[in-house]
């Protein structure tokens, strides 16, 4: 038998797509360059910085102006060296602790796949809403998950709405 030819209609392929809402390569890549900038630029200016700091009555200002002194040749060579590593370093923890949300026709996942993601089904979900700033998910009547996710708030009511579950707001 013939079989009637299949519509190839982007629409219907769009709503079957699931809406990933994670922090792209990209997205790494810049938190990674800002952050080292901005420790190279905290190392090298360090001693502006801690003369700054020390007119103001801030905790360990007198220890931060003395550190600032220190003007050998080495030390003003690895004081940029040094908050560049911990730029990548804060970086590392900023691009790890982001939260990516999948949201397809037959469930929700939060969290990466490698550290256990919460994973609910549509049968088992009851609402979704932003309260306080956060993603809240309810399953089964039940609050499974509130925290912070990626994604704008527009865009992932529109990723759970498009795919027909139920939103609210609060």
């Amino acid at each position: 038998m013939d079989q009637p030819p299949q519509k190839n209609d982007s629409a219907t392929q769009q709503s079957h797509a699931a809406a990933r809402f994670a922090l792209s390569r990209t997205d790494v890549v810049v938190i990674g360059l800002v952050c080292t900038g901005i420790g190279v630029a905290l190392g090298f200016f360090l001693p502006a910085l801690g003369s700054l700091a020390a007119t103001f009555p801030i905790p360990f200002g007198d220890v931060i102006e003395k550190l600032s002194r220190f003007d050998q040749a080495w030390v003003v060579i690895a004081r940029p060296i040094l908050g560049g590593a911990l730029g990548l370093i804060a970086a590392f923890f900023i691009a790890a602790s982001t939260t990516p949300l999948v949201v397809d026709e037959h469930g929700i996942t939060i969290g990466r796949d490698d550290d256990h993601p919460l994973r609910i089904s549509r049968a088992s979900f009851s609402t979704a809403y932003f309260a306080d700033s956060k993603l809240v998910v309810t399953e089964g009547g039940h609050q499974a998950f509130k925290g912070d996710v990626e994604g704008k708030k527009a865009a992932i009511a529109e990723a759970f709405t498009s795919r027909g579950y139920r939103w609210g707001e609060i």
